[in-house]
Parts: C-alpha cells; sequence; structure tokens
C-alpha cells in the first residue's frame, strides 16, 4: 500500500497565476510493505512477543522507571478464577486481556452499583459478580486473543485529565508516540466521539490530532478523512491546545525502547487525572495512520540507520 499526503506548498505566483491550483511537494508516505520490513529488520523476535504480553510489558517497563497503572490482580487459570473474592475488586477497575489485539475485551467498571454487590459501567449499564466471572472466562478461553489462551488482568479506572476529558467525547483520550530508540518521530493525540462509541479508534470514526513534538501543542486534528478544528460532538477547540505533563510523556515514550528491546515502536500514553502520564501499552507493529494525521511521511523522518 503506497499512500501520498499533501504536505507544503511552494509560494504562489503573482498576477493571475496566483488564482491557479498551487503545485505541491508530496512526502514519501511509509506503506504496509515498508513497515513490515522495517519491523523484520529493526524488531526482534523476542522483543515483540514481550510487547504482545501486557502483564509482562508491565513488569519490564516498570524495572526501567517508566510509570504504569498498577496491576491489581492476575487471574491465569480457572482454579484462580474460581478463588476470586468479587470483595476484592474496587469499586472501579479495568478487566483486561493481557494478549489481546486493538483493544478488544476490556471490561470497564465505573462504580459501585446501590446495592453494593456489583458495578455499573459509565453509562449505567448493570455488571453483576456473575457478568465479571464470565468475563475471565472468555478472557483465560483466549476469545480476544490470537492465542488459544490468555491471563486477564485488572487495574484501577484511569480516569482522563481534565484537559484532555475537555477534549473528548466520553471515553478514554490517548497519545501514540513513534520512536525509534529513545528518538521519538512523530506523535498524534487520539480523542473518542459519538461516531467511535467512545473508543479512542480511528479506524472506528475517532479524532486524531497531530502533537508538535517539542510542545505539546495540538496543530491539526483529522477525523474520518478531513480536517477539523473543533470537536464535532462538543464543539470544543482542538487545535492550539497543550497535552498537559507533555515532557512527562515523551520520557516515558523514549524509555521503551532499552526497557522492551523494540527499536521501532509506538507508544501509547495517558494521562491520568492524579497520576499523569501512564504509559498504557507498547506495539511492535504501529500503524500507519498517523502519517494521515500529522502529514508527514514517516519515510521522510526515520533516521538513516533503521530506513535502509
Amino acid at each position: 500500500m503506497s499512500i501520498l499526503t499533501p504536505l507544503r506548498s511552494t509560494p504562489s505566483l503573482p498576477g493571475r497565476a496566483a488564482r491557479l491550483p498551487r503545485v505541491r511537494r508530496w512526502d514519501r508516505i511509509m506503506g504496509l510493505n515498508a513497515r513490515n520490513q522495517l519491523i523484520a529488520r529493526a524488531n526482534p523476535p523476542q522483543a515483540v512477543r514481550l510487547v504482545n504480553d501486557k502483564v509482562a510489558t508491565k513488569r519490564v517497563l516498570t524495572a526501567h522507571a517508566v510509570p504504569v497503572a498498577d496491576t491489581l490482580l492476575v487471574i491465569d487459570s480457572r482454579r484462580r478464577l474460581a478463588g476470586l473474592d468479587p470483595a476484592s475488586l474496587p469499586d472501579s477497575f479495568a478487566l483486561k486481556p493481557s494478549q489481546s489485539l486493538g483493544g478488544s475485551g476490556i471490561l470497564l467498571a465505573a462504580r459501585r452499583d446501590a446495592s453494593g454487590d456489583g458495578w455499573e459501567s459509565a453509562s449505567g449499564r448493570p455488571i453483576s459478580v456473575a457478568d465479571v466471572r464470565e468475563h475471565v472466562r472468555c478472557i483465560l478461553d483466549g476469545e480476544y486473543s490470537p492465542r488459544g489462551d490468555d491471563v486477564a488482568f485488572v487495574e484501577p479506572l484511569i480516569h482522563a485529565h481534565p484537559v484532555l476529558d475537555e477534549m473528548s467525547f466520553r471515553g478514554l483520550p490517548d497519545i501514540r508516540v513513534i520512536c525509534v530508540d529513545d528518538r521519538p518521530l512523530t506523535a498524534m493525540l487520539r480523542l473518542p466521539t459519538s461516531a467511535s462509541g467512545g473508543r479512542a479508534n480511528l479506524h472506528q470514526k475517532a479524532i486524531g490530532a497531530s502533537v508538535d513534538l517539542a510542545t505539546g501543542t495540538v496543530e491539526r486534528a483529522w477525523m474520518d478523512g478531513r480536517s477539523i478544528d473543533t470537536h464535532p460532538d462538543t464543539g470544543k477547540r482542538l487545535t492550539g491546545r497543550r497535552v498537559p505533563h507533555w515532557a512527562r510523556v515523551i520520557d516515558a515514550a523514549r524509555r521503551c525502547s532499552a526497557a522492551t528491546g523494540l527499536r521501532y515502536l509506538g507508544a501509547d500514553v495517558v494521562v491520568d487525572a492524579d497520576r499523569g502520564p501512564l504509559l498504557l501499552e507498547v506495539n511492535a507493529r504501529p500503524g500507519l495512520q498517523i502519517q494521515n494525521v500529522t502529514g508527514r511521511g514517516l519515510l521522510d523522518i526515520l533516521p538513516p540507520e533503521v530506513a535502509a
């Protein structure tokens, strides 16, 4: 796959020529084949296997002083599931598979229900103890994993920083930073919308917003193939806003290569209202949509030692 994205324009000519369409310079865009070749060269298989296991990845990130959400509980067998005490679960939590793809299989409990025996989702949907047990069973059976089995783990529910919460429609916004070794190359903010169902997934019509690496300022925003300046659901302006704790976001992304062994990676960071930046996930095969969002082709910004 090869995509061309228009970038900077040449100066328009005076007089009548100024009204003609301007000639555009086209950036070199990384396609899927080039991305896969780069990953094969840069990312050792053992490092790829590591980051495909979120529980193991969190351990190595913690050892390298990368901030992550606490792991409250790991359930790795039917025996542990049978011994699960619902009273040990907090009032709000995220229940996740360790090896899922694309954010699938995550159960979010926003609060205890009125009875105190169950929970509710952010939209008010009831979540019973039986629902929790059944979701863990599905995770253990590998229903959200490319493998035949998996491990479930529980984290505290992350609450977005107020600045980012205001820029989103429900859901949890995150920041994707593409790095080579400890060098950030490009970054985007992903913002949930009503069309995306509160998920920060661009293919589900979330907003992608290009973020300046030096300042953390949103330079442009993009949704479903078009540029926008304001959020379609809230009307809040997006361009010109600054991502809070930006220096700490970049620092967390920089540390991921040394922690995991990946040379080329996508670091997904969230900014919690209380704890600040937390590394959510490390991707060995980051997607290519960031080029459309930022207007920068990855082939033009890769360091020479990994581009060849």
